[in-house]
């Protein structure tokens, strides 16, 4: 023991023994430089951005309007927040809209007696009542089974995502029971927020050109067409220019009053064409009451078709043979055909909505 002691202090050793020191005792500084400089950067990154809770309440749904594309509608909207300031009623804009207007305002500070922000003794309550009308892509591709999604989008205009969220007031959102929806009926009510993105800086100097994020607040609603009554009007004048173009072919009139007869129906469906695309709308598609149109063209035509041919037997002395082509093959057949060729268009848009 005593001659391992006495090497120890031996000058060798004891000069390898404060290298060894020096040593660690340098890297424990870089560490501790190290760790000093990153910690600060981690405290940046935890911070989060304030928050209200956001409610709406919808009580009128109404002028929908597919040939003008858009709609209309009346809601309440409150923020519930745990600060004075900002106030996000004042900064919320209703996004895309042709016409927004403010009826109510209000703003008090209240004691916080629910479950939200349950750290702060007071809240600020802003309420606003509001309306507006809306564009809406209406597709009415499948009319009168067609269904729609509308959106009524609230959007923080001042501040971005990182600075500022809304939290959507579940429990509170709802919409009135009893709103006459004009025809149709809602299937489904629901509130949500997203981050939007816009990819520019708004003009800022000094700013990475990377996508910005605002905080936006969205109502959607679905609604179902429940009234049929006015396919049935846009309809009928077709069904019923096609029944007398049919009936035309059992008449034993002369080859130009049937003529007469079929150019009147082709002229009704073509100006009752036209009629549906003002009041539905113009559409990139061909649409169900458009398939229905020119599916009774394609059968008047045929049945004129018809007309020439028969005159073409009945002056080579066959009129006998002309009259069991029209009243015994024609007629069935293209009756037939048409009301089955019908009812196939209009259960597959029933069912695709």
């Amino acid at each position: 023991m005593r001659g391992y002691v006495s090497k120890l202090h031996h000058p060798a050793i004891r000069a390898v023994i404060k290298r060894v020191h020096l040593i660690g005792g340098l890297l424990l500084a870089a560490f501790s430089c190290w760790l000093f400089q990153t910690l600060p950067v981690q405290a940046e990154a935890v911070t989060s951005p304030k928050s209200c809770q956001i409610g709406v309440y919808l009580t009128s749904l109404r002028d929908f309007n597919p040939a003008e594309k858009s709609f209309s509608a009346n809601f309440w909207v409150w923020s519930l927040c745990p600060f004075e300031s900002p106030k996000p009623l004042e900064s919320l804009k209703v996004i895309n809209s042709k016409e927004v207007s403010t009826n109510y305002n209000s703003f008090s500070r209240t004691e916080n007696l629910s479950d939200t922000f349950k750290a702060n003794k007071y809240v600020f309550l802003s309420q606003q009542e509001i309306k507006a009308t809306f564009y809406h892509n209406w597709d009415t591709k499948n009319y009168p089974f067609d269904r729609h999604r509308l959106e009524i989008p609230l959007e923080e205009t001042k501040l971005d995502a990182s600075s500022f969220v809304h939290i959507p007031d579940f429990a509170s959102s709802d919409y009135q029971k009893d709103m006459d929806l004009e025809g149709w009926e809602m299937k489904n009510f629901r509130i949500f927020q997203v981050n939007f993105p816009y990819k520019t800086r708004f003009g800022s100097p000094g700013i990475k050109r990377e996508p910005s994020y605002r905080s936006r607040l969205v109502v959607s609603i679905t609604i179902n067409r429940k009234s049929k009554v006015s396919f049935f009007k846009l309809s009928i004048g077709v069904y019923a220019a096609v029944a007398l173009s049919i009936l035309a072919l059992l008449l034993d009139e002369e080859f130009s009053g049937r003529m007469g007869i079929f150019a009147g129906t082709l002229f009704a469906v073509l100006v009752n064409m036209q009629t549906a695309t003002s009041d539905l709308g113009s559409s990139n598609s061909v649409t169900l009451i458009d398939f229905i149109h020119i599916i009774a063209i394609i059968y008047i035509f045929i049945t004129s078709i018809l007309v020439v041919y028969a005159q073409f037997i009945s002056e080579s002395e066959k009129e006998q043979s002309s009259r069991y082509l029209m009243r015994r093959i024609a007629v069935p057949i293209l009756s037939g055909s048409f009301i089955v060729l019908n009812i196939v268009v209009i259960a597959h848009a029933a069912i695709v909505g």
